[in-house]
């Protein structure tokens, strides 16, 4: 089937229309931003295949609870044109070998293909195809033996892809209704903007301790956003006694006496929006109760301030799965901007 057959017989499927209380609305596929349709040549578990499962169903520790990235459906290459839409799908698979190199070519175009047969590119990214809304990433090499070591260098690459394109969808949806007036009010009063959903609040203003904290309930997923002065010309994870002091200090004022431990924090520069960030990822829990969960939070430098900003995502919610409320926690905080 080719390309624009393929894309009216899906169109034809019922998505999910969201409305706004404007003009403006938006299609969404259905499913999980949790879950991938992995599209292979026999649609089963075994062989090369295997490689992408495991770069795929990465499991991510949360402490408390071992969670896997992305929950997967298989699907054989041969009954892809049954296929409904769905928020993210993998193809992967042997350029011009099988029915998966068929398919392939068919997304990414003979030009690409060549490319891939050269040993040029491997890893191929479509937003908004073959429906608007859906997400489809192609892996793809020359040969089996190419394939499997592409997947196995790329595991990273591969996943952060599929975030990031998960927190850019989720926040547009998010942000169809948000709360303009508290958003202005925060960037008059403290010199940074955030776009906040309708589904958010502003929950406390601690003004001068300082901080502001947004979140959300059920179950609990929270934002908040801190400053302090920086005399330092850079800020690296090298500095991370500094940052892990100033975390400490806040959230003990501020989130009735949270603790974090040293033992289980990480520290990376990450891509934070627009900026570079620090990134300390690590569990929080209360000193004077039995509870606690994960948090991630991002260190930007204020370069004409001379002043570091603190966003903090966290969540508390004992039963769900961590990385789906991190994830939205994230996409909110990534509309971070300083003025």
């Amino acid at each position: 089937m080719s390309p624009k057959p393929f894309t009216a017989a899906l169109l034809a499927c019922v998505l999910v229309l969201v409305p706004s209380c404007g003009s403006r609305s938006i299609f969404i596929p259905p499913g999980s931003y949790s879950s991938i349709v992995l599209v292979t040549e026999s649609g089963e578990p075994g062989g090369m295949n295997d490689d992408i499962i495991r770069t795929l169903q990465h499991p991510v520790d949360y402490y408390s609870k071992l969670e896997i990235q992305f929950k997967l459906r298989m699907v054989s290459a041969y009954d892809f044109d049954r296929e409904p839409p769905t928020k993210n799908m993998v193809i992967y698979g042997v350029a011009r070998q099988g029915r998966t190199g068929q398919l392939i070519e068919s997304f990414i175009g003979t030009n690409s293909v060549r490319k891939v047969l050269e040993g040029k590119n491997h890893i191929f990214k479509r937003m908004d195809y073959p429906v608007k809304g859906q997400l489809t990433v192609i892996v793809t090499a020359s040969s089996p033996e190419s394939l499997r070591k592409v997947t196995e260098e790329n595991g990273k690459l591969i996943r952060d892809i599929i975030e990031k394109a998960n927190r850019e969808r989720l926040r547009e949806n998010l942000l169809i209704r948000e709360k303009y007036e508290t958003a202005e009010d925060l960037k008059t009063k403290y010199g940074f903007a955030i776009r906040i959903p309708d589904e958010y609040k502003l929950n406390r203003d601690w003004g001068d301790l300082p901080g502001v904290e947004i979140m959300r309930d059920y179950p609990h997923r929270g934002i908040t956003i801190s400053w302090r002065s920086w005399g330092n010309k850079s800020l690296t994870p090298a500095d991370s006694t500094a940052l892990y002091d100033f975390r400490s200090k806040i959230v003990y004022n501020i989130h009735d006496k949270e603790v974090m431990r040293p033992e289980l924090v990480s520290w990376s520069l990450d891509k934070f929006g627009p900026y570079s960030a620090v990134r300390m990822d690590g569990y929080w829990e209360s000193s004077v109760e039995m509870y606690g969960g994960p948090f991630i939070c991002f260190f930007v430098h204020d370069r004409v301030r001379g002043k570091i900003w603190l966003v903090d995502c966290l969540v508390y919610a004992p039963g769900f799965d961590k990385h789906i409320l991190l994830r939205e926690t994230i996409a909110v905080a990534e509309s971070f901007r300083v003025n």
